[in-house]
């Protein structure tokens, strides 16, 4: 027997290996997942998923006021209690700055009003997952730490 097996190794080798290959196919395939790990993430598995409610759609967010010009000039400094509220066109922050929002997730944004560091800076945790969800970012927002960046980008 073990004759056999010194003058087949090439034979069980490739047998072995391709036994390998047709278990990681199989396991690349298969509809069942790690269940209890993605559960203790919060994220539903593919057997969860009809069983749960589809959410409403949130109505689109108004875009904040522009603000009023400032009076006394160019130096004038902003009221320091305001909130950031939209800027025209082209004169906001580059937002693309902050790691993991890329060029269509700036211009959606900013179609949404949100232009400068500080507004993203002022987020709240509510805020973050209406934008997370506008954005279809997949958790990105948290991930990457948005809010973060943007107040380290702010100043």
């Amino acid at each position: 027997m073990l004759w056999l097996i010194w003058e087949m190794w090439i034979v069980l080798a490739l047998f072995f290996a391709g036994g390998v290959i047709a278990g990681w196919v199989v396991r690349g395939r298969s509809d069942v997942s790690d269940a209890p790990a993605a559960k203790q993430l919060g994220f539903a598995t593919r057997m969860d998923a009809p069983s749960q409610p589809e959410p409403k759609p949130e109505p689109a967010p108004e875009p904040m006021p522009s603000p009023e010009p400032a009076q006394g000039g160019m130096g004038a400094q902003p009221d320091p209690g305001r909130e950031a509220t939209t800027v025209p066109a082209g004169s906001g922050d580059d937002l693309t700055a902050i790691k993991g929002l890329g060029p269509k997730a700036a211009e959606r944004l900013q179609e949404m009003g949100v232009t400068r560091y500080e507004q993203i800076a002022a987020w709240e945790e509510a805020d973050v997952a209406r934008f997370d969800r506008e954005l279809n970012a997949r958790g990105r927002v948290v991930r990457d730490d948005w809010v973060g960046q943007a107040r380290a980008l702010a100043g």
